[in-house]
């Protein structure tokens, strides 16, 4: 285990952390109450969750193309999103789009806040198949409650896992294929100067880095979306925690680490392993060479489930407000949005997109190295399920998370069977 120091969470990568948003987010007037002065002009509110989705041209060459259209942006994070948007909503003063984490659609759905888009989605797939089919279904299917669609997933990512190449070839260590191999090689490379892993052990988050590795390691959801723990997958992700904490293959803060800590681990090099997001690489890449001192690959499995383990997205969907007054306009907005030209520049400096063509294009593979190495996993993935009191779920698994780090020595059975009495409870 390296030695503690202060120094080390320097580089904390706040340049991804929440963007700022809007003090006023109440607004003074409603998107969904129409147009212009002479009638004929419609607003489109649309709320982004981070000023980074927000295409360069800022709608610029929409309003060439659409002048009878006009797009109002606001960036409220994502943290907030939910929470701002139902205010709003109750008063009538909710935008025409709205940027949220993916497993809230649930809960946003049973309050009958969003808007059936089903019909409309039908209806661009047989003006224009050419565009539509360059969509990959995940698109809708992030956006989407029991079948049916309320907005558009323009941008998904996985997190993977990273991996100091350089240190790995200096012990002649391969890549791991299963969770057993990770933990042998934690071992190998934790030392003095560094550590053998890093994790988001804190609370500060919803439980995503547990969820993808428990996905990873053939962890199951019920029908209603809620993370079967007492299982054979679920005590293995359980003594997963427990190893690394109790063998010091992570540093002991990191019990109360954020995102921003962990990948700052890595980046400053005092962490050789870490479960790290799609949209962090390009922040990696500034400081190492992909392919030289850092790679990075599909999460590995539970030994004896190498080749068959799953692989979760995460998403940032467009959801459509039950309020607007105006839902062709918001498909010409979500065309605009995921139009290849367009999309392309988001996604190359920051997030993936659910555009094919513009995934498997030249200048998308040179602005990101890594992603020929993910082009089946990630087209493979699937959504991470989630429930209707998906912010339970999250506590709970935080609570299991953090009982699994500050007890060590507890049987993983035993805390698994303590917590999954509490995550039923919430059908």
């Amino acid at each position: 285990m390296k030695l503690w120091s202060a120094g080390i969470l320097a580089v904390s990568c706040a340049a991804l952390a929440a963007c700022g948003g809007n003090d006023n987010a109440e607004g003074e007037t409603s998107g969904n109450n129409g147009g212009g002065e002479d009638g004929e002009e419609t607003v489109v509110r649309v709320w982004f969750g981070r000023e980074d989705f927000i295409p360069a041209d800022n709608f610029e060459q929409f309003h060439e193309d659409n002048p009878d259209i006009r797009v109002e942006t606001d960036v409220v994070p994502l943290e907030q999103a939910v929470s701002d948007f139902m205010r709003n909503h109750s008063a009538g003063n909710d935008p025409d789009i709205v940027q949220v984490f993916h497993d809230n659609v649930g809960t946003m759905v049973s309050q009958g806040t969003l808007m059936e888009m089903d019909e409309y989605i039908a209806q661009w797939q047989e003006e224009d198949p050419e565009s539509f089919d360059k969509i990959l279904d995940q698109a809708w299917d992030i956006a989407g409650w029991e079948d049916t669609s309320y907005g558009m997933g323009i941008h998904v990512g996985p997190y993977w896992h990273v991996y100091r190449q350089d240190w790995f070839e200096e012990e002649n260590l391969e890549i791991p294929e299963n969770y057993d191999q990770l933990l042998d090689a934690a071992r190998t490379l934790d030392n003095d100067e560094r550590d053998g892993y890093a994790i988001v052990g804190g609370r500060e988050h919803p439980a995503w880095w547990l969820s993808t590795l428990f996905v990873s390691m053939g962890g199951e959801y019920s029908d209603s979306g809620l993370p079967q723990l007492d299982t054979e997958a679920g005590h293995y992700l359980i003594e997963f925690y427990q190893t690394l904490m109790a063998e010091e293959l992570i540093d002991p803060s990191a019990i109360s680490w954020s995102s921003g800590e962990m990948r700052g681990a890595f980046i400053g090099g005092n962490a050789a392993m870490a479960p790290i997001g799609d949209n962090i690489f390009p922040l990696i890449q500034e400081e190492m060479e992909y392919g030289e001192e850092w790679t990075a690959a599909p999460q590995p499995a539970r030994p004896g489930m190498e080749g068959e383990n799953e692989h979760e997205l995460w998403g940032w969907p467009m959801m459509v407000s039950s309020n607007t007054e105006h839902p062709e306009e918001v498909m010409e907005v979500f065309k605009y949005l995921s139009d290849s030209e367009i999309v392309s520049e988001v996604a190359n400096r920051y997030q993936p997109t659910t555009n094919q063509e513009v995934m498997s294009s030249d200048e998308y593979q040179e602005a990101k190295p890594w992603a020929a190495d993910f082009e089946e996993a990630f087209a493979e993935a699937i959504i991470m399920p989630s429930h209707i009191n998906q912010g339970e779920v999250h506590q709970i698994l935080l609570d299991v998370m953090q009982e699994a780090l500050q007890n060590p020595e507890r049987d993983a059975e035993e805390i698994a069977q303590e917590f999954q009495p509490e995550l039923d409870a919430l059908d």
